[in-house]
């Protein structure tokens, strides 16, 4: 009789310790193939009959995005360069660091104005920006 409960106490232990075990495995691995943008500073400057926008970013995760537009105040650039280590970058990757720029022609904005904007990717990941305006470009960290 003693036989038959250690016998079922050990296939529950068992149960509980697969169950766990799979749980963490699938856990990890959708922890390892998300990707997102961390934009680190956001700067809106005017320029030539506009307005720049400036995004210093970091990916973190793994794998790699493409940038595809970026939005301010509801209105689409009409130009976006996106620039890893010094030069342009048709795709972003985990652990790369740099910069977007984004120009917004007919749309001026002030110091002190309130601006939201947001980075869109091709794989339909939006990150959201909230840009400091001042009248010149700012600088990104390791620029």
């Amino acid at each position: 009789m003693v036989s038959i409960q250690v016998a079922i106490l050990l296939a529950v232990i068992l149960a509980i310790a697969i169950a766990v075990a799979n749980y963490l495995y699938t856990t990890f691995y959708a922890s390892l193939q998300f990707t997102y943008i961390a934009v680190t500073q956001a700067y809106a400057y005017p320029r030539d009959g506009g307005t720049e926008v400036k995004l210093c970013f970091a990916v973190g995760g793994s794998g790699g995005l493409k940038i595809v537009g970026v939005e301010l105040n509801g209105h689409e650039a009409s130009e976006v360069k996106v620039v890893v280590r010094g030069r342009e970058a048709p795709e972003i990757k985990a652990g790369d660091v740099g910069y977007v720029k984004a120009f917004f022609p007919g749309i001026t904005l002030t110091p002190g104005q309130m601006a939201v904007g947001r980075v869109v990717t091709l794989q339909g990941f939006s990150f959201f920006f909230t840009p400091q305006i001042s009248n010149a470009e700012g600088g990104c960290p390791g620029e």
